[in-house]
């Protein structure tokens, strides 16, 4: 059993960081009446969404007949959300509680979040929903304030280097090993303050005796911040025509490890900074921000040389720059 798995909290006891977040989920699971029908978990990959949602279950008694998950990626049309809709109004088959997951929530289709809004309005008592994901910006702005205001709403932050150090410690013992300082704060440095990719790093390397063997296999890990940084900075100039933009960007590519999914991450993570910095929204540069809005969870790295392709053609110098 992988460490990601085997010391996934199982409780809100057990649950890192976050620590004000956690008590109000606490507070409202422990109602007499007035439980919230609805959830909405937001935060990066790895943070404990889909951890939070497993609790839940647990808090109320949800049998597993009961438990519903879905994976919005592969399953974001309206038909989805018509399923549920029909199965939500049969009582549960075992227990008095049914939960419906909706993991990465921002990839259902605008109709079937319209759809979904009815349900969370006024679902049966029977019924609860958690709504999950890492890129809430990228829900239309309208639809994003109708789920907030229909959910309790839960923020999960980052954690500081600190709390992944003790974490990272304290699973080093249970393990029967010997926390290598200096390999622990290359992880907590490296893992963008997510407990779950932490954990998978150290997955990696806790039966590495060489410490510097560790250390580069850490490094292999984690996209190179460089190639990555180099990468955006070429998508968004546009002096370059989209022929000599992908000369140089199919070069960069092998030179990135790590998982396509953090890959994709840390990509966004540089093109919103540069959005930011801006006083509007150029239209170019927000095509190329939406060449990486869909998850690479199914197209794996394919996605990643795809996303920096078609990028590639969104700003150069081949059209107006902007």
């Amino acid at each position: 059993m992988t460490l990601p798995i085997k010391y996934r909290p199982k409780t809100l006891d057990d649950f890192i960081g976050n620590e004000t977040a956690i008590k109000s989920l606490a507070s409202v699971l422990d109602r007499e009446e007035g439980v919230p029908s609805s959830f909405f978990f937001t935060g990066l990959p790895g943070g404990g969404k889909t951890t939070l949602a497993r609790i839940i279950k647990e808090q109320l008694d949800v049998s597993d007949m009961d438990f519903y998950e879905y994976n919005t990626a592969n399953t974001r049309g309206i038909d989805t959300i018509r399923k549920i809709a029909e199965n939500v109004s049969y009582a549960p088959m075992s227990g008095g509680k049914k939960l419906y997951l909706l993991d990465e929530a921002h990839m259902v289709t605008g109709p079937a979040l319209e759809a979904l809004l009815k349900l969370l309005e006024e679902p049966p008592e029977h019924a609860h929903f958690v709504l999950c994901t890492s890129e809430p910006s990228t829900i239309k702005p309208n639809t994003l304030k109708a789920i907030r205001r229909r959910c309790h709403e839960i923020e999960l932050k980052a954690l500081i280097r600190g709390q992944l150090m003790r974490l990272l410690k304290g699973i080093c013992k249970k393990e029967g090993k010997e926390p290598n300082l200096s390999v622990i704060k290359k992880i907590a440095k490296s893992c963008w303050g997510s407990a779950g990719q932490a954990l998978s790093m150290l997955d990696s390397v806790i039966d590495m005796d060489d410490e510097e063997e560790a250390e580069q296999a850490i490094e292999n890990l984690v996209s190179s911040e460089a190639s990555i940084a180099e990468i955006c900075k070429t998508l968004i100039d546009p002096k370059f025509g989209a022929a000599n933009k992908w000369d140089k960007i199919r070069k960069l590519i092998p030179k990135l490890s790590g998982e396509p999914e953090s890959i994709r991450y840390a990509i966004n993570g540089y093109l919103n900074k540069v959005l930011l910095s801006r006083g509007g929204v150029p239209k170019k540069l927000a095509a190329v921000v939406a060449c990486f809005t869909d998850s690479f969870m199914y197209t794996g790295k394919a996605g990643v040389t795809l996303g920096c392709f078609y990028a590639c053609l969104e700003n150069s110098k081949d059209d107006v720059p902007y």
